[in-house]
């Protein structure tokens, strides 16, 4: 088991801090690519091609564009049906109320440059009276820096971390008011930091770049997850406890030596939450044992560098260029007039030598660099997957062809990136989704959309296992994203849609009369789900349909009997005149 001694622990940050920081030797310089000159990022160095701003550009949009939306089943349909329902509307619920696409953004970002992760916790909802008794709870998630991340460095994958935290900051006498009402804390220990300590190594705090800025009375410290740990008043995993939750201040002895006194500032403290922990990790491509990804960012950085070192090569070159025109110095009219005359202007010179007149060249671009340059920008295109169809350049130089190939190309190498971060927001969603399933003090409003699915006026969702779930678990329900739902949908694909859908339920509306068999609802949702058109089922009033198909129906058994009658009667009355006279 890990020694979790304050000592220890704080030797195991640091060495988790050394690790993560030489990975991330490239992040300041490559924010300041991004950024530039225009915010104060690179301090007037020239950048001439900023392709971390145009990658960036052109796949934020395409990785979140809107908030997501899930569609929750289960395993167990009888027991969790109703349930697994409800946190679908809950989590859908959570979502446009925290607007999480604002986070899920910064997050994109992280995940492009380095890696991105995601904090999620239970906390009092807003707009409640904190020291109430009954406050009801709900979870929030917050961004955690790449450089505030602390990871096992031992560890071969995020999965077998045996440690996972992150460094905050807090004003002092904030911490120290928080900790009067709370007796985890540990008030002494707190008073004991000593202020303004901040290493910009230890916090993410880049304080090379703020100068003069007054005292915050701030120290900082850590919360460190470990779960192999089960404290002795642990509840256990079986009422939702995992793990066990550390905090370390960063304080200063008299030698002056960052953390010569290392205790505990907070009594270490179960944790409350899933298994998998209370971080959400973000990555791209995977590598081999290591705890890191790699970025695409990262992958193409070295031949972004090479790039801008060669156009700034010839933009120096540019710069140098100079044209002259040599004369016989004794002609000093003429040089006169070359000198002061406009373009296209003729001097009239009697017996004039040609050799007496010399324009020449000197500096500028080469060819060399020109086709290098345009080497290097193509090959970093291709390991990028960016091209000029993604950039909505069409230059009509290129096929058909070749315009579908490179744009089925760079879909591919994007729709895998898509996937990724779908699949870790799924992660993150899965861990809000938690604690919507097992906290008892959740409880919130639904809206008007669950409203109308449930059937009810005013539905609320409250958390906690129901009895009619025994024998079921939170790993028993699925939680899915819907597909497109984060995607932006161009207005013309949202007109073929429309029409696309219109004539699918025109079809719809005349089979369903002669299929009955067929559960058109559930049909009309999957085709709904991979057209980004959720709602597609709710378009047709199947309660109508029915009784437009029975009265449809009564109409043909009138039509028919009508008919029946109308020959039974035209037989008898042919019967009836076919009699000879006499048996009339």
């Amino acid at each position: 088991m890990l020694k979790t001694t304050p000592t220890n622990l704080l030797n195991e940050i640091q060495a988790a801090e050394r690790f993560r920081n030489k990975y991330l030797e490239f992040y300041d310089g490559v924010l300041n690519k991004y950024a530039g000159s225009a915010i104060g990022g690179l301090d007037g160095e020239m950048l001439t091609e900023n392709h971390i701003y145009e990658y960036l550009s052109l796949t934020i949009p395409r990785l979140i564009h809107d908030n997501p939306r899930v569609s929750v089943n289960t395993r167990r349909p009888v027991t969790q049906g109703a349930s697994s329902k409800a946190l679908q509307h809950g989590l859908n619920r959570w979502v446009r109320d925290t607007n999480a696409r604002q986070i899920l953004m910064r997050v994109a970002y992280d995940t492009l440059i380095a890696y991105g992760v995601v904090l999620t916790t239970q906390q009092p909802m807003p707009g409640h009276d904190p020291s109430a008794v009954n406050k009801p709870y709900f979870p929030a998630c917050y961004r955690i820096s790449p450089k505030r991340f602390i990871c096992d460095p031992l560890a071969l994958s995020i999965n077998e971390a045996r440690f996972t935290g992150h460094a905050w900051i807090r004003d002092k006498d904030d911490l120290i008011k928080e900790a009067q009402g709370d007796p985890s804390w540990n008030k002494e220990v707190i008073e004991s930091l000593i202020i303004d300590t901040l290493s910009k190594d230890s916090t993410g705090r880049r304080d090379t770049e703020v100068k003069d800025v007054p005292s915050r009375r701030e120290v900082s410290g850590y919360d460190i997850w470990v779960p192999e740990v089960l404290l002795d008043e642990s509840p256990g995993p079986e009422e939702g406890f995992n793990g066990t939750i550390y905090t370390i201040g960063l304080g200063q002895d008299s030698s002056g030596k960052i953390n010569g006194n290392v205790d505990f500032i907070r009594d270490p403290r179960p944790y409350y939450g899933p298994e998998t922990g209370p971080y959400s990790f973000f990555g791209t491509y995977y590598v081999p044992d290591k705890i890191y990804p790699l970025s695409p960012i990262l992958a193409t950085l070295s031949q972004v560098d090479e790039l801008n070192d060669h156009v700034r090569s010839a933009a120096r070159s540019a710069t140098q260029y100079k044209r002259l025109i040599l004369v016989d110095s004794k002609s000093k009219k003429l040089m006169q007039d070359v000198k002061s005359q406009p373009d296209n202007y003729v001097v009239p010179v009697e017996g004039l030598d040609r050799d007496r007149v010399i324009p020449i060249e000197l500096g500028g671009i080469t060819n060399q660099q020109v086709n290098y340059i345009q080497m290097a920008r193509e090959r970093l295109d291709r390991n990028s997957g960016i091209h000029d169809a993604m950039r909505g350049n069409v230059t009509g130089n290129a096929t058909a062809t070749e315009v579908s190939i490179a744009d089925e190309s760079g879909t591919v190498r994007l729709a895998y990136i898509k996937q990724q971060f779908q699949q870790s927001v799924r992660n993150l969603l899965q861990s809000v989704g938690w604690f919507l399933y097992h906290d008892e003090r959740v409880m919130f409003p639904l809206g008007a959309d669950a409203a109308k699915d449930l059937g009810m006026e005013e539905p609320y969702y409250v958390g906690g296992v129901t009895a009619e779930e025994t024998g079921s678990s939170y790993n028993d329900l699925e939680l899915e994203i819907d597909a497109y739902s984060m995607e932006r949908t161009s207005e013309s694909l949202k007109q073929r849609r429309s029409m696309e859908a219109f004539q699918l339920i025109s079809n719809v509306a005349q089979s369903m009369p002669q299929m009955p068999y067929v559960k058109w609802g559930d049909l009309l949702d999957k085709l709904g789900d991979a057209m980004n058109m959720p709602d597609l089922s709710e378009m047709i009033d199947e309660q109508m349909m029915q009784e437009m198909v029975q009265q449809q129906q009564e109409q043909q058994q009138q039509m028919m009997e009508a008919e029946l009658q109308s020959k039974s009667e035209a037989m008898a009355a042919q019967s009836q005149n076919s009699l000879p006279e006499g048996n009339q």
